[in-house]
């Protein structure tokens, strides 16, 4: 693995009891005695990129030209996951930096060594998305069956004192309700992260069911996403 120290960073969510998974048969077993379900199915990490990582990761992302704007005003009706979310906010494919940091081997050791040994990418590249208008947001989900695993790397945060302003919202304590329970109590085991620029989250993201609070005014947020399969 590569010699970066991946410091870890609590995310002060409550562990899933091993008893409450035993009682799901969806959930593979190797997956449930992963250290990341111990954790609560995430959890944030910095060292995954260094600064200079970073950096190259934003100046690539700004870069890479004309954005697409992923703009879905209807309600889903998706249960478990997948589904098309209510959302706002733009976004690009990876470039050749992001590709070589989505294959790396050390990446894929650590991913591994946390996750499940069958982890592979989902696919060639991954994708940057931007949060920078007023109100761009993602709504309640869980990802899409070929991103068990997703990997989120804050590149830039600015303004990121503003309330709940740009905040992931992640439901540990609510992975056997369907989601539209938990889009008609929001509030309810909710855990609101706020990811500083450089850090990493790593969560099953079909598992856990998150969103991305919308951003206020004069904030940006730009961050890198990259999707994993457990086979």
């Amino acid at each position: 693995m590569n010699t970066v120290d991946f410091s870890e960073r609590s995310a002060s969510a409550s562990s899933t009891s091993r008893r409450d998974l035993f009682e799901m048969p969806d959930i593979p077993l190797e997956i449930q005695r992963s250290r990341l379900m111990r954790r609560g199915g995430f959890d944030i990490f910095s060292g995954v990129a260094d600064e200079f990582m970073r950096k190259s990761l934003l100046f690539e992302a700004i870069g890479q030209g004309t954005l697409v704007e992923s703009k879905i005003t209807d309600p889903d009706k998706e249960e478990i996951r997948g589904g098309v979310p209510r959302r706002r906010f733009s976004s690009c494919s990876g470039g050749d930096f992001q590709k070589r940091f989505y294959h790396a081997d050390w990446m894929l050791e650590f991913l591994r060594e946390l996750t499940t040994p069958g982890l592979v990418p989902t696919g060639e590249n991954g994708t940057y998305s931007f949060y920078w208008r007023s109100g761009d947001f993602l709504d309640i989900h869980r990802d899409i069956v070929t991103c068990d695993v997703a990997v989120i790397t804050c590149l830039k945060n600015q303004n990121p004192g503003c309330r709940d302003g740009g905040k992931l919202c992640l439901y540990p304590e609510r992975i056997q309700d369907p989601l539209s329970s938990i889009r008609m109590s929001p509030a309810k085991g909710a855990i609101k992260v706020a990811l500083e620029e450089g850090q990493t989250l790593v969560m099953y993201g079909g598992i856990v069911p998150h969103a991305l609070l919308p951003v206020n005014t004069e904030q940006v947020r730009i961050v890198s996403v990259l999707c994993y399969r457990a086979c």
